[in-house]
């Protein structure tokens, strides 16, 4: 079978075009109704970041709102039980969007501190109508040195690093599971590295989206 006509069109330079300027656009809405600054998208080379996998790192770009709650609708979990975390969490809009449901907390982890500071401010200033998680919280880390809590954990990962960081997160999660098993999702959007989890005997892909796929820690035999 051929590429499908809509992924042929959401890969012309057109539609990415028109689709940066419309997410633009959402994130300046929605940073004027949560009184928040997550937009735009900051180039990591403008930035002073103290780490050697600085050059290593994704551009950050807020999480799309709409898709976002697309995904945690599609959860059929007690997120209550969970840990929210996101690795490249940038200026937090993905642990707002996290907040509105019930987890049990929300954790950011974020390399440049210029980022992680803006995070921190807008969790002060954050507020939200629909918010069910008070408990959120910026850690100012590298994500390929950052040791995950031993609780029920989702991640969420917007394609925050090239693939030799993703290689070493990865090892990361697979020796935090070897030490204390437990429930342990990963969702990941603009899944370029995807064949990296499909290598890892730790995780079973068992979704997909247009822009994203779904993971959970294999079962031991």
């Amino acid at each position: 079978m051929g590429i499908p006509l809509r992924d042929r069109i959401r890969n012309t330079s057109v539609y990415k075009k028109v689709g940066v300027r419309l997410n633009g656009l959402k994130g300046r809405l929605y940073d004027m109704r949560h009184g928040v600054h997550t937009a735009p998208e900051i180039h990591l080379e403008d930035l002073d970041i103290e780490s050697p996998n600085a050059s290593r790192g994704g551009n950050y770009s807020g999480t799309e709102p709409n898709y976002f709650r697309q995904i945690m609708d599609g959860l059929e979990l007690d997120l209550s039980r969970f840990t929210f975390i996101d690795l490249g969490s940038g200026m937090g809009r993905a642990l707002f969007l996290a907040s509105e449901k019930p987890f049990n907390r929300i954790i950011g982890v974020e390399f440049a501190r210029e980022l992680h500071e803006i995070a921190e401010a807008n969790i002060s200033k954050f507020r939200s109508p629909e918010q069910k998680c008070f408990d959120i919280s910026s850690v100012c880390k590298d994500a390929a040195a950052y040791e995950l809590p031993d609780t029920p954990l989702i991640c969420y990962l917007f394609n925050p690093f090239d693939r030799e960081v993703f290689e070493r997160v990865i090892a990361n999660f697979e020796r935090s599971l070897n030490a204390s098993p437990r429930e342990f999702y990963i969702i990941y959007t603009n899944p370029m590295h995807n064949d990296l989890f499909a290598a890892s005997p730790a995780f079973e892909q068992i979704g997909e989206g247009p822009w994203h796929t779904l993971h959970r820690a294999a079962a031991k035999a």
